[in-house]
């Protein structure tokens, strides 16, 4: 092995470690001065709740849906049903949201929980 050989293989470690470290912090970490995210409750149509999620809070409510009492449960940035009425536990099997424009939506009780805030971009086209 050269000394040009070396050389171009430093480099192309360099290289990569610098890309793969701009498309971890891009993908991955969260941007600095991002908007905030935050769920909003709404039963029959009307807002009940609007919850801003931050990392490290943790807190349930109950909701009164048209079928009984729902127990919401936030845990730092994501919520979940984590209680329902309802028969078939869709809305319970939904599991944990925690990114902008997911849901939890439960049909016989009318409750609807919905992550807004800012989406990543998705694709772009022209």
């Amino acid at each position: 092995m050269t000394r040009a050989d070396k050389v171009l293989l430093v480099g192309i470690l360099l290289a990569s470690l610098v890309s793969g470290t701009a498309l971890y912090s891009r993908f991955f970490l969260d941007p600095v001065g991002a908007q905030p995210i935050q769920a909003v409750v709404t039963v029959s149509g009307k807002a009940f709740r609007t919850i801003a999620l931050q990392s490290g809070a943790r807190s349930s409510f109950v909701v009164q849906g048209r079928q009984g009492a729902s127990k919401v449960e936030v845990d730092g940035r994501r919520v979940r049903m984590q209680q329902a009425p309802c028969e078939n536990g869709i809305c319970l099997k939904q599991g944990w949201i925690e990114h902008p424009g997911q849901s939890v939506v439960c049909v016989p009780g009318e409750i609807v929980i919905r992550i807004e805030g800012a989406a990543p971009l998705d694709a772009v086209t022209r």
